[in-house]
């Protein structure tokens, strides 16, 4: 586990987190951050990486620890 996960996990819970922790950790809004996922308006490469960090739980999205702490670390 790298370190950028790690304080994520240790914050916000593992090994998945809402729509609304990614938001704080990239200091973006929630709304803002699901228009760019599911209407792709914006920024296209970020929201391209965030589509693939997402798992759906029911009707419930929620993202990975692992893939947003890489989305992170090759920022």
């Amino acid at each position: 586990m790298g370190r950028t996960e790690a304080q994520i996990a240790q914050q916000y819970g593992a090994p998945l987190i809402s729509i609304d922790a990614v938001a704080e950790i990239l200091g973006r809004k929630p709304n803002s951050l699901r228009i760019l996922i599911n209407q792709g308006r914006g920024d296209k490469v970020l929201g391209d990486k965030l589509r693939a960090c997402r798992a759906q739980l029911g009707r419930r999205t929620m993202f990975r620890v692992v893939d947003i702490a890489r989305l992170i670390d090759e920022a």
